[in-house]
């Protein structure tokens, strides 16, 4: 058995943790994020506060926050073990709604001059890079899955389930 059979073997037994990490990662900056833009308050020098005022808009946004919080969660305790939609097209799905929460909220906020443009690039960094994070974790877990899924198609044509 070459050495690349042995490493996919070893996946039998093993979790993903790269995968599961990196998903982790991404929900902790994304997490981050929301809370720079929706806590922000500043005082200025005439002592007006420059803050995030609530309005419908910034509701839905803390309601879709929850649910990609939870949705990542789960996410991450499927890519672990190696789920085949959570490692693709559900990771990819993930990254493509945290790119588009950059032309959310952050420009919103800047637009009504709640936040200061340090604060709008902050944010917008922190949601990019959290998708990014998803796509790395979406790659390299749908790479480990058509690996074990290959192998273990080996492994029944052969009859042999034995390293």
């Amino acid at each position: 058995m070459t050495t690349l059979n042995l490493k996919v073997d070893k996946m039998r037994y093993q979790t993903n943790s790269l995968g599961y990490w990196l998903v982790f990662l991404s929900l902790a900056l994304s997490i981050i994020a929301l809370f720079t833009l929706i806590t922000y308050d500043e005082f200025t020098i005439s002592g007006d506060r420059v803050r995030v005022a609530p309005d419908l808009r910034i509701g839905l946004e803390i309601a879709l926050a929850i649910i990609l919080m939870l949705t990542t969660f789960l996410a991450a305790e499927k890519v672990k073990y190696y789920h085949p939609f959570w490692s693709g097209a559900g990771l990819f799905g993930l990254a493509a709604l945290n790119f588009l929460r950059i032309f959310n909220i952050p420009l919103y906020a800047f637009e009504n001059a709640w936040i200061p443009e340090r604060i709008k690039t902050l944010t917008i960094i922190e949601f990019a890079v959290a998708g990014a994070l998803l796509l790395v974790a979406g790659v390299i877990s749908l790479r480990k899955v058509l690996l074990l899924k290959h192998h273990m198609k080996a492994i029944d044509n052969n009859g042999n389930d034995a390293v």
